[in-house]
């Protein structure tokens, strides 16, 4: 036996399956076995599930490869058989013992030969027995993105445990129990989201800002992508058994048929009412554009119009420049006038006072001795002159 496959496992003390969350192996392989039954765990660890199982009334024998937990697991199993799977017989260590289930958590995927260990626990099953598994998702999305970045690196834990031998898909899983002779009749799943460090690290630690933005959502809408177990129930293929598959197949893809049908009409009724819509929709479109054409022609006018206007505004504008220009040239010609005119009032002034004060003295002559004995004289010379000519 190899020591460095072997696992060390915690205690398991009082768990009680309220205390299991929804989304773990543990509690949907517990929720697919029904109580009262005989079971074999195989890979039983510290006997956690056997304990849960007891509670439920099984009576549950373990296989477990690591002697320490099995120490503590024989506390909650009737029985457990120290064995390596890869190097014992099934039949042999269980001595013809038949079992209602068989359960395999996290195991297949540590064996050298899982095909051959699932055709051999048939042996050991009841005739109505089947299988409940457990198997980890090597497709999960955080595995895909470590591999673009060239990185397979080995955990403690998770899909990349380091002693896992075998890695699996959907695809893969469904092919190793029908090549082994089994039928599944349910399959679930437990997630993790591909960039979600909560938790024990049980998948690559990618970092969503190293990927292009396309390439994490294509890889997030992949199917499987947030898988991080597949958990299986599968019956051994029998020609009855076959036949119930094959019935509930014919059951299921009838029921869809019927559906799509249904979905089929349905869509093409409300395909009907779509293109009725689109068509009124059509008619009021062309009204739009008609009108939407009628107004952008009323637009194109007035924008005519108002280019028109703008042209008239700015020759007015001109003009009314021009004709300000004048009437500022008029206003500096009338003031130059004004002041001319002025002028002339202020020399008429002058000239009317200087005349009155020339009247005024001539008057004042005229009144005096001087100026009578000057026109007295005057006319004497006056009366010379004519007698003389005479």
């Amino acid at each position: 036996m190899d020591n460095s496959l072997i696992k060390n496992y915690p205690e398991a003390i009082d768990i009680k399956i309220e205390d299991i969350e929804e989304n773990t192996g543990t509690k949907k392989m517990y929720n697919l076995i029904e109580p009262g039954k005989k079971v074999i765990d195989f890979g039983c660890a510290t006997g956690c599930l056997a304990q849960l199982l007891g509670h439920k009334g099984c009576q549950v024998t373990g296989v477990e490869v690591n002697p320490e937990a099995a120490k503590i697991a024989q506390r909650y199993c009737e029985e457990v058989v120290v064995a390596d799977l890869d190097f014992v017989s099934i039949p042999e260590i269980l001595k013809d013992r038949e079992f209602d289930i068989a359960v395999f958590g996290d195991v297949l995927e540590h064996l050298r030969n899982p095909w051959q260990i699932l055709r051999d626990v048939k042996q050991v099953l009841k005739p109505d027995g089947y299988v409940v598994a457990s198997i980890p998702n090597i497709a999960h999305g955080a595995v895909r993105l470590a591999l673009l970045q060239g990185k397979f690196e080995y955990m403690e834990y998770g899909i990349l445990d380091n002693t896992h031998l075998r890695f699996f898909t959907r695809t893969s899983v469904e092919s190793l129990f029908e090549s082994s002779g089994y039928i599944i009749h349910e399959i679930e799943r437990t997630t993790k989201p591909i960039f979600s460090t909560e938790g024990m690290l049980l998948v690559p630690d990618v970092k969503q800002e190293d990927f292009p933005a396309d390439l994490v959502q294509q890889i997030q809408a992949s199917p499987e992508s947030e898988t991080l177990q597949f958990v299986i129930k599968a019956v051994p293929e029998t020609l009855e058994g076959r036949y119930q598959q094959l019935r509930q197949r014919y059951s299921t893809l009838s029921t869809k048929l019927e559906q799509t049908q249904s979905q089929l009409q349905q869509t093409q009724i409300e395909l009907e009412r779509s293109q009725f819509i689109i068509q009124q929709q059509q008619s009021d479109l062309d009204a739009l554009n008609s009108h939407l054409q009628q107004t952008q022609a009323q637009l194109n006018q007035s924008q005519l119009e108002l280019q028109q206007t703008q042209t008239q505004l700015n020759q007015s504008q001109l003009e009314l420049q021009q004709t300000q220009t004048q009437l500022n040239q008029s206003q500096l010609e009338l003031q130059q006038t004004q002041t001319q005119l002025n002028q002339s009032q202020l020399e008429l002034q002058q000239t009317q006072t200087d005349l009155q004060t020339h009247i005024t003295n001539i008057l004042a002559m005229q009144s005096s001795k001087f100026w009578k004995l000057r026109n007295f004289w005057f006319s004497v010379k006056q009366i010379m002159r004519i007698n003389t000519n005479d």
